[in-house]
């Protein structure tokens, strides 16, 4: 398909990293970490390297070199066809910038000294420094699946009370482990915060499996295994991802939950391809002179990220299997293309599932869309699906008893009034 206004969007998780925090009798304490400036939740060098290879890959594929498969981003780094936008946190920035140091900041890959970066002595020859842009963590909608959202925290409080989680919870297998654990570490475990554990002993296995053996005496591998098949369990429901339907106060509860998790980025994602599309083809002119020449937007954000989009898609059974959740390094990425033959938009889903794999195109298994490429439409139909009703940081107050519930209670009132009785 040839393409005439190229764009893609990739959505990556951070590479490997320091547990974020970890269980009270841990043997491994924030001070056992000392990679990436120390203390929880930092990049190590492998996470690093995860991400100047995956650079490289990218490189490898999009650039315009004799290698690449598309040859539409320019050989050396143009500010204007690019943006990176990463979530507040030390390891997703450190992620972007040694991915775009794999990208366009090796010696040889053209760049200019006094031109492209400093020809003084003690500069890396050949790096160039790209600009990566951050909001607040806190308030983050778009990047932060965790981001401050009392509606969230409300939902899945109501999905907890439902028969299918309260079932899953109280049954045999489920039960036994959350109480063994507890009982192993004499720390009580809410469905919310279970998955503290399985992330610190799957990254101290990476650094310290020898003296995790040692000196944790109830580790092994059968019961670490149970606790991730429960934690990646959690994982779903919070996700909205159920066996049936759960209804709840008029509400489906699975599309609520997955519309304050997925929908901002989605809806985020969809408007910028609108955007491009309006632009190139005189509809829009408004933030044009910016968005013409952007042909990479990057979000370097998490594993829920990740994880978001394809739910969003419907395809997470692609982390879930054989993992829970996306790997160290995971990018999702949207490419839109034009049919220049018919006009019309399409886009393509490409997916990087891990360190060391290659990326394989995935389109084919969204619903409604057949080969690699798949109509805009289904696209827009789902990032619609999941808009929220009003803008994420104000629908993120609307809970029940919110002030904000009853004026638009009040609104939707007034609205049919005002259509019964006109």
């Amino acid at each position: 398909m040839a393409s005439t206004v190229p764009y893609f969007f990739p959505v990556w998780r951070h590479g490997d990293r320091s547990p974020t925090t970890t269980f009270r009798a841990d043997p491994f304490q924030e001070d056992s970490w000392t990679f990436g400036g120390g203390g929880w939740g930092q990049l190590s060098p492998l996470g690093m390297s995860q991400h100047l290879k995956l650079g490289k890959m990218i490189r490898n594929r999009y650039v315009d070199t004799g290698n690449s498969t598309y040859n539409f981003l320019p050989s050396i780094y143009d500010q204007k066809t690019m943006h990176v936008r990463s979530t507040g946190l030390n390891r997703t920035l450190v992620s972007a910038m040694s991915n775009m140091l794999g990208m366009y900041g090796q010696d040889g890959n053209g760049n200019r000294a006094g031109t492209d970066y400093p020809e003084e002595s003690g500069w890396p020859r050949g790096f160039v420094p790209i600009p990566v842009h951050t909001v607040d963590y806190a308030t983050d909608h778009i990047g932060n699946m965790d981001s401050d959202c009392p509606r969230r925290e409300w939902l899945w409080n109501l999905a907890q009370q439902s028969d299918e989680v309260t079932n899953w919870r109280n049954s045999a297998n489920v039960s036994s482990v959350i109480d063994k654990l507890t009982s192993l570490v004499n720390e009580t475990w809410d469905l919310e915060n279970f998955w503290v554990v399985p992330d610190a002993l799957f990254i101290e296995q990476i650094y310290f499996n020898k003296s995790l053996q040692e000196k944790n005496s109830w580790f092994n591998q059968v019961f670490y295994n149970q606790i991730v098949d429960v934690n990646d369990q959690i994982y779903m429901f919070q996700y909205g991802i159920f066996d049936n339907p759960v209804k709840m106060q008029n509400m489906d509860i699975g599309l609520e939950l997955l519309k304050v998790r997925s929908g901002p980025l989605m809806n985020d994602i969809v408007g910028r391809i609108k955007t491009k599309s309006d632009c190139a083809f005189g509809k829009q002119t408004t933030g044009c002179d910016w968005i013409n020449p952007l042909k990479y937007f990057v979000y370097s954000a998490h594993d829920e990220t990740v994880y978001a989009v394809l739910v969003a898609l419907g395809i997470e059974r692609f982390a879930i299997i054989p993992h829970g959740y996306p790997l160290y390094s995971a990018a999702v990425s949207i490419e839109y293309w034009r049919n220049s033959t018919d006009n019309s938009d399409y886009f393509k889903l490409v997916y990087h599932k891990e360190a060391g794999d290659g990326f394989n195109v995935m389109t084919s298994e969204i619903n409604g869309c057949n080969g690699d490429y798949c109509s805009m439409d289904v696209l827009e139909q789902v990032a619609n699906k999941l808009r929220t009703e009003l803008p994420a940081e104000e629908w993120c107050l609307v809970t029940q008893g919110s002030l904000l519930t009853k004026k638009l209670g009040f609104v939707l009132v007034l609205v049919f009034s005002l259509v019964v009785f006109r």
